[in-house]
């Protein structure tokens, strides 16, 4: 069964069209019962995020049977997708799934969600019984990305503003449960740092804002409280983590504001992370305390880029891992079809044995029953030693993955047997939604 993978992502094809050649959880199953209804001999698996849309499929559908499928499920017609579409088949389609599932082709390299997604959409697929034979494929898969997570550090070191600011904060405080964090603003950066802080531990989480209204919905999102813009400078007095993502064109905290508000303790150790641009932290906040510490949009972006160059860094030893794997699946499913071969072949040849040996007795009447055990051993003993060589080099192809010897050998003892193919028309006649 040829395995094959047809998918775009964001590498080469833009936001507008990923989404309309995404496939809704609703669409997934529909397009599912149909396969079944229809009694197609494939197996499939449908992988489709944000980033990716991927059609795994195993079996004899050609890459325009996919396409046909694909457009006639999403509506999308394939000529707007052509230029970033990719098609890999066999050990290249297994190799692709073992990247995707170990982040390396995510975005952000090392991502973690797509592990997840991989085995949400596996699992997806095994409910609706229609993953066949890719079972062993996405299996492996799952099995290299948490490898890839726990033997190398591709899923280390934060990529993201928010996470770096938890990061950061980390490095002194430790553990920041029983810290208390400001956040002023309550735009997207405002919001990716709260749920941040809140995954981070943090319980005592302060949203203030200008505009109250905002403040207080974006503080219900993330189980924050959220005081009255007239209370920033009494915030920032009780809090150890200040962090500032605005829209304004001015300063939000100046050195005044902060001296007022840091004059009782001025020895105690604060963080203050400006995510604004144009800034909205005075760089003089710095030395109001000796314990004061301001971190400005390039400061936590050159940490992103640090922390990313050390996850491509890392993509190598991903790759080892992907490597050493695709051999270990390779080998598998070579013993796994190889030995269903042999046992056919054996099978085969005892049938002849058997028949000739039942002919033969029945012109011998005169042997007793001792002789014909004695001739039905020989003749036993005969047919495995002239299989034996025949069965250790079909062993020996399918651990080094030789289909071509394979094939040949298929073919010289007459064992091949031609799977129903689903023709193109079949195909379309089951892939509409109508």
């Amino acid at each position: 069964m040829k395995r094959q993978v047809v998918g775009i992502s964001h590498v080469a094809t833009p936001l507008a069209l990923r989404e309309q050649a995404s496939f809704s959880p609703g669409q997934i199953d529909d397009a599912y019962r149909a396969l079944i209804a229809g009694g197609v001999a494939i197996d499939m698996v449908i992988l489709s995020t944000c980033n990716r849309t991927e059609l795994y499929v195993s079996g004899a559908w050609t890459l325009a049977d996919i396409l046909t499928f694909w457009e006639n499920w999403t509506g999308i017609e394939r000529g707007l997708i052509s230029d970033g579409l990719y098609w890999y088949q066999d050990d290249e389609a297994v190799r692709h799934l073992f990247r995707v599932a170990a982040g390396l082709d995510s975005m952000i390299v090392g991502e973690p969600e797509i592990l997840g997604q991989v085995k949400g959409a596996y699992q997806r697929a095994q409910q609706a019984e229609v993953a066949g034979s890719l079972h062993r494929m996405f299996q492996m898969a799952l099995k290299v990305g948490k490898r890839a997570r726990t033997e190398t550090l591709v899923a280390q070191n934060a990529v993201s503003m928010g996470h770096v600011v938890v990061e950061l904060a980390q490095r002194v405080f430790g553990a920041l449960r029983g810290r208390r964090a400001l956040v002023v603003g309550a735009g997207a950066m405002a919001e990716l740092v709260s749920r941040h802080f809140r995954a981070s531990g943090v319980e005592d989480l302060v949203i203030v804002n200008r505009t109250h209204a905002h403040g207080q919905a974006l503080a219900a999102r993330v189980g924050a409280s959220a005081p009255l813009w007239s209370d920033l400078r009494s915030e920032m007095a009780r809090a150890d983590i200040v962090a500032v993502a605005t829209k304004s064109a001015d300063l939000v905290i100046n050195e005044m504001l902060a001296k007022r508000a840091f004059h009782d303790d001025a020895n105690r150790i604060r963080f203050l992370f400006d995510l604004s641009v144009p800034r909205n932290i005075a760089p003089a906040v710095a030395h109001v305390g000796r314990q004061t510490f301001v971190y400005d949009v390039d400061d936590v972006q050159a940490v992103v880029a640090k922390n990313q160059a050390e996850r491509m860094r890392e993509a190598d030893a991903v790759g080892h891992i992907i490597e050493e794997e695709l051999k270990v699946f390779k080998e598998s499913m070579g013993a796994t079809h190889v030995g269903a071969v042999i046992r056919s072949l054996q099978e085969r040849a005892e049938a002849v044995r058997r028949a000739e040996l039942t002919r033969m007795m029945a012109k011998l009447h005169h042997l007793s029953d001792e002789d014909r055990a004695l001739i039905d051993q020989a003749t036993r003993l005969m047919v495995n030693k002239i299989l034996n060589d025949p069965v250790a080099s079909l062993r020996r192809w399918a651990g080094a993955g030789d289909q071509h010897s394979l094939a040949t050998a298929l073919e010289l003892f007459d064992l091949e047997r031609e799977a129903e193919k689903p023709t193109l028309r079949n195909a379309q006649s089951l892939n509409s939604p109508s």
